[in-house]
């Protein structure tokens, strides 16, 4: 029963984490009605918040594609900026290392409790540490954010701290049977 729970709490987290990677976090609305939704990896700025598929700018500021202009730095501090920039690799590697757990915890599921043990732990301290850094820097991190307030939310930003409950659910129970010996 233990290696069904921690394959597939590992491969929920990994869901959850493709959802929170692509999802906006957070939505600025702005003086003329539009809206910035803020993701890991860029910002897109609809035209018609109330018209469903609006037409839209986006701007992706990892890559540097897209409408560049709205993803300048913010005038007061390029440290934000590059924190959030560190929070997508942290959270893709976290989402990598929960894959790797599951995947050894199904390949074998009782040779390797330490390895999957260590290997889920290590997947919620890297998410864990991407999503708070996210979360700080996100809003002093663009120049578009100096006037207007980001409000974070949305199901991308909820799923992150799903996906780390089924991480801590794994760590937790990959610990304890590797403690007590358990199979």
């Amino acid at each position: 029963m233990r290696p069904k729970l921690l394959v597939s709490s590992c491969l929920l987290a990994v869901v959850f984490l493709v959802v929170a990677l692509r999802g906006p976090w957070g939505s600025a609305m702005a003086d003329d009605g539009t809206r910035f939704d803020i993701s890991l990896h860029g910002i897109s700025h609809v035209l018609h918040p109330t018209v469903p598929r609006s037409d839209r700018k986006d701007c992706a500021y990892l890559t540097g594609k897209g409408a560049v202009e709205f993803c300048t730095p913010s005038s007061e501090s390029d440290a934000p900026y590059s924190m959030l920039c560190s929070a997508f690799p942290m959270i893709l590697s976290g989402l990598v290392l929960a894959f790797a757990s599951g995947l050894v915890s199904y390949v074998s599921p009782y040779g390797a409790r330490g390895t999957a043990a260590t290997l889920s732990a290590a997947s919620l301290a890297a998410v864990f540490i991407g999503t708070v850094v996210a979360q700080i820097s996100m809003p002093r991190a663009f120049r578009i954010l100096d006037e207007i307030p980001l409000q974070m939310g949305g199901f991308a930003f909820r799923s992150i701290w799903i996906a780390m409950g089924f991480l801590l659910f794994a760590a937790a129970l990959s610990t304890t049977s590797t403690m007590l010996r358990h199979t």
